[in-house]
Order: structure tokens, then sequence, then C-alpha cells
């Protein structure tokens, strides 16, 4: 199995709904303050991302 690439950003793939919900629930909850949400988008966007992409986000994304 070939070694996925790495980013240490999150841009949402044009083509994915998924990644665009999610980054966009991520998005309010932390303009809401809403730390524990924001916690849980970024564990499954970094799930989906790895399942769905084959792209690792390393740690400290943004």
């Amino acid at each position: 199995m070939a070694d996925a690439a790495t980013t240490r950003h999150f841009t949402p793939d044009p083509g994915c709904t998924r990644c665009t919900h999610l980054n966009t629930t991520r998005r309010r909850a932390a303009a809401a303050h809403d730390h524990s949400a924001e916690t849980d988008a970024r564990v499954l966007i970094k799930e989906h991302v790895r399942t769905a992409h084959g792209t690792e986000l390393e740690e400290g994304w943004t």
C-alpha cells in the first residue's frame, strides 16, 4: 500500500458534499465558540479525509 500524502490545511474537495458539510459545521461551531462541537467536526473531517480521499491530515491542521 502506498503512503498517503499528508497536508497541514484542510480544503474541502469541491466535488465532495460530505467535506463541504463537515467544514461548514466546523466553521459554525468555531464561530459560536462551541469547542466541543468544533472538536467533534474536526474528528469527523479527519476520519472522512482518511477513508474517502486516502489523505492524512497532519496534527495541528487548520
